[in-house]
């Protein structure tokens, strides 16, 4: 018998934390967490192949490893417990195939479970550190949260290009083909271009408001601060050109309200009525559909327009729109009716581009 005790509120939020990687999987043992306690360190994982989640905290009492059976339900318990909790573990002869025996007592409170043994559990990967960037975990979050809609759902036909968040130089991006989003800050510098899944990244939440080490190994990238790590598998290092595909000069600069022009573009959504393809004509300042439910118009404010006429997919121009909804009015560029459209606001370091779309004369509203 195995024992040790540690903080039950401390224990069960480093399990909220890590937890949030665990989704069904095929392998049951990827849907757990796995404990490994050393030298009176705690450390909790959960993997789903693609990504690691892992955090630590002390703890008191021998050296023991288990993986957790029905994490969620331990989950449940573990929030109604407070205090010191005391956590035995009865182990199995090497060679036995049986469960082991995890019990927990908090106060009056006791509880006890079945749970695996932890080799079947995937060993952690491993980073080289020779490629290392600092960075504030809640603002490189914010950067990607920025452009990563702007990305396809990972496919057998798909390339990593179309379906990660891409990191080069002072620039994080993405596009799927259609559409792409860039932002450009001066504070961080990425030693080297790498790119990674948007939900994965999206894990870096878990550091909150910390600042992290980021070390860019040969295929996993590894955020970590003093107790938590988040390794994400890197997909590739050669990046899209981003200047190839911005528009050198501009026929006109268009100023906009904001939140005009995403609400006149819900009300032609709402026209669309589910249409998969809802094609909209901008010409002068007017607005323009035509769906299989009908056609339909309307306008918004817009200086600075000329003669230029040009399609955009709806549903692409919104993601674009929802990328500066706090900003008060922004500038659409536009060279052609077939360069791509460049979306900015003033004093910001990102911006958002969409490929215009052909439409027929004879669809036009």
């Amino acid at each position: 018998m195995k024992g040790i005790v540690v903080d039950a509120q401390a224990f069960s939020d480093a399990m909220a934390k890590v937890s949030r990687v665990l989704k069904k999987s095929p392998i049951p043992i990827l849907g757990e967490i796995c404990v490994s306690i050393r030298a009176g360190i705690c450390t909790l994982t959960a993997t789903d192949l693609e990504t690691w989640l892992t955090t630590q905290l002390p703890v008191q009492g021998d050296d023991m490893d288990f993986v957790f059976n029905r994490t969620k339900d331990v989950m449940k318990v573990l929030a109604r417990f407070e205090g010191g909790m005391t956590m035995e573990l009865a182990e199995q002869p090497e060679n036995s195939k049986e469960m082991q025996t995890l019990r927990l007592y908090c106060g009056q409170r006791a509880a006890e479970y079945e749970v695996n043994s932890i080799k079947d559990y995937p060993e952690m990967v491993k980073v080289e550190d020779d490629k290392v960037f600092h960075a504030n975990a809640e603002t490189l979050l914010e950067r990607i949260e920025r452009v990563r809609y702007a990305t396809m759902k990972p496919t057998t036909s798909t390339t990593s290009f179309n379906t990660c968040v891409q990191f080069k130089g002072q620039r994080v991006f993405s596009l799927d083909g259609y559409r792409m989003a860039c932002d450009t800050q001066e504070d961080v510098t990425f030693p080297v271009p790498f790119l990674c899944y948007g939900s994965s990244l999206a894990y870096l939440k878990a550091f909150g408001k910390n600042d992290i080490t980021v070390q860019v190994g040969t295929r996993w990238v590894l955020f970590t601060d003093d107790e938590t790590s988040l390794c994400v598998r890197r997909h590739g290092v050669d990046t899209f050109d981003v200047d190839a595909a911005v528009p050198k000069q501009y026929q006109e600069t268009v100023t906009v309200q904001t939140a005009e022009f995403i609400r006149e573009l819900n009300y032609l959504k709402e026209c669309a009525s589910g249409f998969t393809k809802p094609y909209v004509r901008f010409t002068g300042d007017q607005l323009t559909m035509a769906v299989p439910s009908g056609k339909f118009r309307t306008s918004i404010r817009a200086s600075g327009r000329g003669g230029l006429s040009l399609g955009f997919d709806l549903r692409y121009m919104l993601d674009a729109l929802k990328q500066f909804k706090d900003e008060p009015e922004i500038k659409v560029k536009l060279s052609g009716v077939f360069s791509p459209i460049v979306i900015e606001a003033e004093n910001r370091g990102d911006f958002a581009l969409v490929l215009p779309v052909r439409i027929k004369e004879e669809m036009a509203a």
